[in-house]
């Protein structure tokens, strides 16, 4: 028969999710038994939090260009168990058990994860050993850095209205205009609210418009710092709805409500730099450019206070709740959240599976567990006077200038730019 495995569990105080936000207390408890007496130099627990790029590049000549940055944002190191001589000492063959606890800075930025890079936070149990690598047992949790929306300049709680006007050809031969218009009520949100997106399109184009296509979506822009910075910009579609066209000489439009999903809060400050914006395509037939507008929108924490009931009504739908396989039991009022008495849960990001958190400088591991981190999402319930507000997520109806358009919303994409 095979010898037992060493075992050990760390165990995070606070929430089943792991959650934390930047500056809650992170405590938990280290349980380890080891399969055999070891002799060790010392058991040393390490919190750490970095954020790491990584990308390659490959040019016409031939030539491959590995692109990398590094930031650290947390250190943090105590001995569980030390020599006090220079020779080791015995870990014996039973149960172990420690604590710890950190105050977690608040200029924390929050947890992500990436295609070409991450900005993760770990403790990590590691048995020093005398010749021989060291062991180590790690796992991840999610620091979550607050976004108050109030607090941003310019404010967030005001309407926003894009035009793009578009000529085909030039000259004797220039068409007349295409008009796109798109409002917005306001430009900050939380995960749980939604975006009422509406746009009108005017076509005294001879160009037909076949669809026209409204999505939310994320800008990841990676910021390396060798062998010297480069950035690399990643978009991904969150939602998306394509709605029927507009013939020449015709107009018509649209309304569209975009659930923000679990996502990290807007971010401009680390190697890995988070933008959200809603854009709209009208796709022309023929070789003529499609012309689409964007309009900036920023993802926090602490939603908006002082809307107008008309921002009011078009963000937050009655008792609105969307259920996930992933959350533990309902929405609830977490203590972790003190400025905010809205219920909520923590919940993985539709746009990322879970990831193995080992690193190559990593020495030899008796166990990691695989992590996706995980972000709050919000429940509003709506104190009008009760009347029917649509949304456009599965199951309930779409609001609709055009009653013949198919919405069709929540499947991700990923594309480069």
């Amino acid at each position: 028969m095979a010898p037992p495995a060493t075992v050990c569990k760390i165990t995070l105080d606070g929430n089943s999710q792991d959650v934390f936000f930047a500056g809650q207390k992170l405590s938990g408890t280290v349980d380890l038994t080891p399969s055999k007496a070891k002799k060790v130099k010392g058991v040393q627990l390490k919190i750490t939090g970095v954020g790491c790029v990584r990308w390659t590049e490959t040019y016409g000549t031939g030539t491959t260009v590995l692109f990398s940055g590094r930031e650290e944002y947390l250190t943090h190191t105590v001995d569980l168990l030390r020599s006090e001589t220079d020779e080791p000492i015995e870990l014996p063959a039973q149960r172990h058990l420690y604590k710890f606890s950190l105050l977690l800075p608040h200029t924390l930025p929050t947890s992500f994860e990436g295609d070409y890079g991450y900005i993760r936070y770990t403790v990590r149990l590691v048995l020093q050993r005398p010749w021989k690598f060291d062991l180590t047992y790690k796992i991840a949790f999610t620091v979550v850095n607050q976004l108050n929306l109030n607090a941003l300049d310019p404010p967030l709680n005001v309407a926003v209205v894009q035009e793009q006007i578009k000529h085909f050809s030039c000259g004797p031969c220039r068409s007349d205009p295409l008009t796109i218009n798109v409002l917005l009520p306001m430009t900050g949100y939380v995960p749980g609210q939604f975006i009422l997106t509406t746009v009108d399109i005017s076509n005294r184009s001879n160009k037909c418009i076949a669809e026209v296509k409204l999505k939310l979506r994320r800008k990841v822009l990676y910021r390396s710092k060798s062998p010297y910075e480069q950035t690399k910009v990643v978009r991904c579609t969150l939602a998306k709805f394509q709605c029927s066209g507009v013939d020449s000489k015709s107009s018509a439009g649209y309304e569209r409500r975009f659930l923000v999903p679990p996502e990290p809060p807007t971010r401009s400050d680390t190697i890995i730099r988070l933008e959200y914006y809603v854009e709209v395509v009208a796709k022309v037939l023929g070789m003529a450019s499609s012309p689409r507008v964007r309009i900036p929108i920023t993802i926090g924490t602490i939603p908006l206070m002082k809307l107008n009931r008309t921002q009011q009504r078009a963000s937050i739908v009655e008792a609105h709740f969307v259920p996930s396989s992933s959350s533990s039991g309902g929405p609830k009022k977490h203590a972790s959240i003190q400025s905010l008495t809205i219920p909520h849960t923590f919940e993985q990001s539709l746009n990322r599976t879970e990831v193995h958190i080992e690193d190559d400088d990593d020495p030899p591991s008796f166990g990691t567990l695989v992590f996706a981190p995980r972000y709050p999402v919000y429940r509003f319930e709506d104190e009008d006077d009760g009347s029917e507000v649509v949304s456009a997520t599965p199951g309930r109806k779409s609001t609709k200038k055009q009653t013949d358009d198919t919405a069709a919303p929540g499947k991700s994409s990923t594309s480069q730019s």
